[in-house]
């Protein structure tokens, strides 16, 4: 008893006492904390019912607690005054306010820091002026009260009382680094989409008032030697994707000679209706990586007979656009321009995709949905996504928890055959509602594509007489398993009556496949990373004819889609409907630091890095802006 007696008297003695101010202080703060990591979860797709999500949760909660009374205590320990600890408590509070704020919004992403998405667009775009006078009143506010709390703190003990709670920081550090690699080993998650949903967590995570000393008041410091994060850093890469070089104006007034000169569709008057009906229900197959040049239908040099069952039957080659060349490559830009119809990918994101596809179906009534065979968290992508206006996505972690899929994902993801199944079902579950699903399969992805299927049977693999290399056979052999699988969905979709008279089907192609060893493999295929795509409508009505070798690029697909549906395009679009009377041809594409530009005169190459004269810099001036209304 006596040893209990004294174990008692020691803790009692080291143990800080509470008092009702600091209570209320970390009540207080514990709620932001409570509401930014609410609306982080359901901006990232986390779901609170995961471990780790759960356990770096509750531990960014007791951290930062903690470290704000270890901060708020050791100030007034030093200055013995209420003013400066007052001031960090303000500081911190708007800090946090600013986080909620910036999340809510969803112009985010993995940066190096908070604080490095407070920039003067971010602010102008999405706060009234009445927003900076209620942010002035809460800081006001707030630092009235905590000065009024730090006051009536006792002075006795402070810097113990510190100490206490910065030994309890350490070991909450010390828990979380030993802890975080318990949580790597998700089946439902490969290595590189843990290291990216990982950094997703470590972003949410952050404490911030140490992100905000680390990165901005010393840099130096933070890029040495981060202290105390409650998730270690060693997932989080350069995750700064995106260019911070843009203007967005709805003025188009210091760029109308370059609009008129290059032809584009910036600024014009939407193009005269089609009457084709309304469709309540759009289907936007993505293929991965499919260059027309590598459908045997479409490239003479390759001697083999495949892809039959969709790309290379004569219905759907009357109506495949075969002009189409990509405008941005890998998938996730591939994907910007085709959605957003704008060839600079890298600005789409830090301006809030201002004219993205699916935001502007939002308004017209439809569910705009992303189903996918890989992981929602590649690349940052369920974020991306996010803000493009997608309702809901859908990826490979979520088919991981049905148990008859469990053995169909592997390799990249859910094999395509069981994905378009699984759309099938979701389009039959919501066949009273308008959507539009956009799907994207990952069979085909190169070098060689899906080489084994584990448990799926498919035809004999075709005979190509001119190819030896043996990663090129799997590759287009893939091809033809993907063909034959774009096939039996669309006939299931019609079988179950949901391919009628108001259902839209696309069928595409993320981006052509870039040039790599098994390309260059390839009789035939072009050795650039904007080369053409196969683009296809297909509807029970009949669509208008139109010239389906015109020149075009992905810009163009977002517009005739719009047209197709009957719905107004906003005024900064860079294409042009493919079934548009007037339509002009161009073509425009950006592959890393080059951006290569077409149209029935000319062809040009600029380096948007130097640029070479006047009108190149006229030329980057409109490639890096974005308009946000019509034309007056």
């Amino acid at each position: 008893m006596t040893g209990k007696t004294e174990i008692f008297g020691f803790l009692k003695r080291f143990l800080p006492r509470f008092d009702i101010f600091q209570i209320l202080s970390v009540v207080f703060f514990t709620i932001l904390n409570i509401v930014f990591l609410v609306i982080a979860s359901q901006k990232n797709g986390f779901s609170i019912t995961d471990a780790d999500i759960c356990f770096h949760f509750a531990i960014k909660l007791l951290f930062d607690a903690a470290f704000f009374l270890f901060f708020m205590l050791i100030l007034k320990a030093v200055f013995r005054i209420a003013f400066v600890p007052a001031l960090y408590v303000t500081a911190n509070t708007t800090l946090a306010v600013a986080d909620i704020l910036l999340y809510y919004f969803g112009n985010t992403l993995v940066e190096r820091s908070h604080f490095a998405l407070i920039t003067p667009y971010s602010v102008t775009s999405f706060v009234p002026w009445y927003g900076f006078v209620a942010i002035f009143a809460f800081v006001s506010a707030v630092f009235a009260v905590s000065f009024f709390c730090i006051r009536r703190i006792p002075k006795e003990d402070l810097f113990k009382k510190s100490f206490f709670w910065l030994v309890v920081c350490i070991l909450l550090n010390l828990l979380n680094i030993s802890a975080s690699a318990l949580f790597d080993k998700d089946e439902r998650f490969d290595r590189v989409i843990t290291g990216f949903r990982n950094a997703q967590i470590y972003y949410v995570t952050q404490n911030q008032w140490i992100d905000f000393m680390t990165d901005v008041i010393f840099p130096a410091l933070g890029e040495r030697f981060k202290v105390l994060t409650p998730v270690t850093e060693r997932f989080v890469g350069d995750y700064r994707l995106f260019s911070e070089d843009f203007t967005v104006t709805n003025d188009f007034s210091p760029y109308e000679k370059t609009i008129g000169t290059l032809g584009v569709n910036l600024g014009k008057d939407g193009e005269k209706p089609l009457e084709a009906g309304s469709y309540s229900r759009v289907i936007y197959i993505f293929t991965e990586s499919l260059s027309l040049d590598a459908l045997p239908c479409y490239n003479s040099k390759i001697k083999g007979d495949f892809a039959k069952r969709f790309f290379c039957r004569a219905d759907i080659m009357e109506r495949t656009f075969t002009n189409i060349t990509t405008s941005g490559s890998p998938t996730l830009q591939g994907l910007t321009v085709t959605f957003d119809s704008h060839p600079n990918y890298n600005i789409q994101e830090p301006t809030g995709h201002r004219n993205s596809l699916p935001k502007i179906l939002k308004k017209y009534g439809y569910k705009p949905v992303f189903i996918r065979s890989a992981s929602k968290f590649f690349a940052n992508e369920n974020l991306v996504f996010q803000n493009m206006g997608f309702s809901e996505i859908i990826g490979r972690e979520d088919f991981f928890e049905n148990e008859n899929l469990k053995k169909y994902i592997y390799g990249w993801g859910l094999e395509d055959r069981k994905l378009y199944e699984q759309v099938a079902d979701y389009i039959k579950k919501n066949r009273d509602s308008k959507l539009f699903v956009s799907i994207l399969g990952t069979d085909t992805h190169p070098p060689s594509g899906q080489i084994k299927y584990l448990h799926l049977d498919y035809p004999s693999a075709p005979e190509i007489e001119n190819i030896k290399n043996r990663a090129a056979k799997l590759w287009l052999t893939s091809l033809d398993r993907m063909d034959f699988d774009i096939a039996g969905f669309i006939e299931n979709l019609d079988k179950e009556g949901l391919f009628d008279d108001s259902t839209l089907i696309i069928v595409s192609a993320d981006h052509s496949c870039p040039l790599n060893n098994v390309t260059a493999k390839i009789p035939g295929h072009p050795r650039n990373n904007l080369a053409k795509i196969p683009l296809i409508f297909l509807s029970k009505r009949a669509l208008p004819e139109a010239d389906f070798s015109t020149r075009a690029d992905q810009t163009d697909i977002a517009p005739t889609i719009a047209h197709i549906l009957g719905i107004e395009k906003p005024a900064g679009w860079w294409g042009q409907s493919l079934f548009a009377a007037e339509r002009k041809e161009k073509s425009i594409g950006f592959d890393k630091k080059f951006l290569y530009f077409s149209d029935e005169k000319s062809m040009k190459t600029i380096n948007t890095e130097k640029p070479a004269d006047t009108s190149e810099e006229e030329f980057l001036n409109l490639f890096n802006t974005v308009f946000t209304e019509r034309r007056p």
